[in-house]
């Protein structure tokens, strides 16, 4: 990463408002107090459409905001995610519940506190149900978030004092919030299958953000060692996935070995970098390159 505290003021201050505008975003997408819901928010568990669908459920990974036509204002989902794409190639009614800010906890118990206009997303799926996929899991080890305060008190010690709110990186996950999360996914996997004994249920991962055999660029400006340990996380979580496929006969879509051609850092990034919108989000690319994996599993 090259510091940028000998730049002019100006460029400097251009630089402050980017990561400021960055980190509002990532708070948006875990809002309490959005603007109204949509009928796409609410997921009525009376739906009995006798139409083949695909639900898709989970964060904002899936949801896709950053870029792209708002669909769906409390939860940041728009029109060009990726299970919209897989929704179209595959020729299948969608019914997207992705949420920005959501949980793999509330997959099946729906929200808490301040979020009642949403239901659990699990209520979407029905006997009509054929697909399912889950991307889930950041939120419940606050793996953006994380990355996005590391970030911001990396950019303070540069002397950009008022990159972010401040707020101290927290701690990295322990094995107590794997398993929990783990539990959470087959509590999810368990509940669609009585729902839709004959659906295809996929576990697909987050895109990779980071990658320890990428080299060092400024849109990623973390310390080696905290690259390390945010790559360790991400292969745990795509870990949880796996256990939680094999355990549940779900299919587990996987991107581990991806991470160093579309991290943030690679040739070809999957996701936003620093100074962005919605910083550390899919890009188009992204949505389109995790459309392509569920595309060609569900041809498998």
């Amino acid at each position: 990463m090259r510091s940028s505290v000998n730049r002019p003021a100006a460029v400097i201050a251009a630089v402050v408002a980017v990561v400021v505008t960055a980190v509002i975003g990532i708070v948006l997408s875990s809002s309490r107090g959005a603007t109204a819901p949509s009928a796409a928010s609410v997921v009525a568990a009376s739906d009995k459409s006798a139409s083949p669908n695909y639900v898709a459920m989970g964060s904002s990974f899936a949801a896709g905001p950053g870029e792209g036509p708002i669909v769906d204002r409390r939860c940041l989902r728009t029109g060009d995610n990726y299970p919209n794409r897989v929704a179209d190639s595959l020729g299948l009614q969608l019914i997207d519940v992705t949420c920005s800010g959501s949980t793999a906890a509330e997959l099946v118990s729906g929200p808490t506190k301040n979020r009642h206009h949403r239901r659990p997303q699990v209520e979407a799926v029905n006997r009509s149900t054929t697909l399912v996929t889950i991307t889930t899991g950041g939120n419940d080890v606050d793996f953006v978030g994380r990355i996005i305060a590391q970030t911001c008190a990396n950019m303070r010690a540069l002397g950009l004092a008022h990159c972010g709110s401040g707020r101290t990186p927290p701690n990295g996950p322990g094995v107590a919030d794997y398993a929990r999360l783990e539990r959470s996914l087959v509590e999810a996997v368990d509940a669609i299958r009585a729902r839709a004994p004959k659906a295809r249920i996929m576990l697909v991962d987050y895109a990779p953000v980071v990658a320890i055999d990428s080299p060092p660029c400024e849109l990623l400006p973390l310390m080696p060692w905290e690259v390390q340990q945010e790559s360790l996380i991400a292969s745990e979580m795509s870990a949880v996935n796996d256990r939680v496929a094999k355990r549940t006969g779900a299919t587990h879509i996987s991107t581990a070995g991806l991470s160093a051609q579309h991290s943030v850092c690679g040739p070809l990034p999957w996701v936003r970098g620093f100074g962005s919108k919605m910083v550390y989000h899919p890009n188009a690319a992204g949505k389109e390159g995790i459309a392509d994996l569920v595309i060609s599993a569900q041809g498998g």
